[in-house]
């Protein structure tokens, strides 16, 4: 099985700075899967990362996916040729049954334009969706059924159900922030920080209530096998060093020792409840 993982932020940075957050990315992904019970490849082509199932199940990669920040969304992908028909063949055991059902082709095309473009092929492939199932009427605006496909220079690929991931930066290239855990805001303050790319160095009395879902986001507070794997940092020098404390139980911190000023970092600030109910949904803790 294969999916396309498409990132966000990290494609607004210079080329330098893209290449060294895309490679964080990918070893934070693969260390992500492995410790879920699974093993994948994973190749980089034109803004993007291609994602290959190399053993376990896709549950697992999925959720995976779910819980790497950096990632905007992924989507399970099946190549087929570059041929109209043969897509249309292939998509149309999912279409609508009922009389005057909806559906649109949303193709975007990758990498260099060779014999069609994007709308061209949407169209080919749409008139060939219509002789298999003239029931069907199109409506690009709001379809019942969208048809989403990728145009590559060698190969189409049929996409599945869009998987929303958590966006930001991969954890660790904006270096190491402290943090004492012991309740609820504690945790969902350190979770916004480690989607800004930030990884945590956890307090000796961090609660332990909170130790599955954090290593749910960050395989790093496993074992050592992964610290080593995953340590990473903005630059040569700076793996572990902390630059920042975040939580409202700062008054632990008084007595790190860094080479930069220590930074308080209070993302919770003026957060309504409803907005903090659904960080928590995102962060994937229940109310307490």
């Amino acid at each position: 099985m294969r999916w396309i993982l498409r990132m966000g932020e990290v494609l607004l940075k210079s080329r330098p700075v893209r290449r060294f957050m895309r490679k964080a990315l990918e070893k934070h992904i693969i260390a992500q899967v492995e410790v879920r019970g699974a093993k994948v490849k994973i190749r980089p082509w034109q803004g993007m990362l291609f994602l290959d199932l190399i053993e376990g199940d896709s549950e697992v990669v999925e959720d995976a996916l779910r819980h790497s920040f950096g990632l905007i969304s992924a989507d399970p992908i099946s190549s087929v040729d570059v041929d109209p028909a043969i897509v249309a063949a292939s998509v149309i055991s999912n279409a609508p049954k009922e009389e005057g059902a909806t559906f649109a082709v949303q193709c975007k095309r990758h990498g260099q334009k060779g014999e069609w473009g994007s709308q061209s092929f949407a169209g080919a492939v749409g008139a060939e969706i219509l002789a298999l199932a003239p029931h069907l009427k199109v409506n690009l605006g709001n379809p019942q059924w969208p048809v989403r496909i990728a145009l590559m220079p060698d190969e189409v690929g049929i996409l599945g159900e869009k998987i929303i991931c958590p966006g930001g930066l991969p954890t660790g290239v904006q270096g190491t922030v402290h943090t004492d855990i012991q309740n609820e805001r504690d945790f969902l303050a350190s979770w916004l920080v480690m989607r800004r790319g930030c990884r945590l160095s956890l307090s000796s009395e961090t609660n332990t209530e909170f130790m599955d879902v954090i290593t749910c986001w960050d395989p790093y507070h496993l074992e050592e096998k992964w610290r080593q794997k995953l340590a990473t940092a903005p630059g040569p020098g700076h793996i572990g060093e902390i630059w920042a404390v975040v939580g409202d139980s700062l008054i632990s911190f008084d007595n790190l020792e860094s080479k930069v000023p220590i930074a308080n970092l209070e993302p919770l600030v003026g957060w309504s409840d409803d907005s903090l109910e659904i960080l928590r949904q995102r962060a994937g803790i229940v109310k307490r």
